[in-house]
């Protein structure tokens, strides 16, 4: 275990915050300066002992969000300087964040959001989250082999519109699991 892995949990989450709003304080145009903070973010992954390669990869996961969000600003004035402002700060603040979840368990967040006073719902939601996701990805796991094993060969937009629904069904899944879950909790008296 690293040395970032045994740093509190609190410092960490305290360093991310910090880090986060400061970047949310640039003025878009002079977002270039949250660059400065990326080597420093590199280096955290190599002390972590995190592979960069798989750390990067599920930074990418989202940047396709971050584009949609960052091109929504293409319609104001100066707008693609803006736009690539808020993709810049955007970014670095999703590879902090997963810094974060990277180096830090989930139950040592929880338990520093709960000490500072954080609303009980959110912090259950998040509790919930951390425990269901792998079953999450398991149901997906399991619908990406039957798909795979219904599919011959197809077109690149047909694997798209697959994809698609395969998202689509994950959510309906996960929405009825959950409410069998609130359903048994409530069959035993527990909310």
């Amino acid at each position: 275990m690293s040395p970032i892995h045994r740093a509190p949990a609190g410092l960490k989450l305290a360093a991310s915050a910090v880090l986060i709003l400061g970047l949310a304080a640039l003025p878009a145009g002079r977002a270039g300066w949250g660059l400065c903070v990326l080597p420093v973010l590199l280096l955290i992954t190599v002390l972590a002992r995190l592979e960069l390669k798989a750390q990067l990869s599920r930074w990418a996961f989202g940047l396709p969000f971050l584009l949609g969000v960052a091109s929504l600003a293409a319609f104001q004035p100066h707008g693609l300087r803006i736009g690539l402002g808020l993709l810049l700060k955007s970014a670095i603040s999703l590879f902090t964040l997963q810094l974060l979840a990277s180096t830090t368990p989930i139950h040592e967040l929880l338990w520093v959001l709960r000490r500072l006073r954080v609303p009980e719902p959110l912090c259950d939601a998040l509790a919930l989250l951390a425990r269901y996701s792998s079953l999450l990805s398991e149901e997906a796991r399991r619908m990406r082999r039957a798909r795979a094993g219904r599919t011959l060969r197809a077109s690149r937009f047909l694997l798209w519109r697959a994809l698609g629904t395969s998202l689509g069904l994950l959510f309906v899944r996960t929405v009825s699991r959950a409410e069998r879950v609130q359903i048994a909790m409530r069959s035993r008296g527990g909310g």
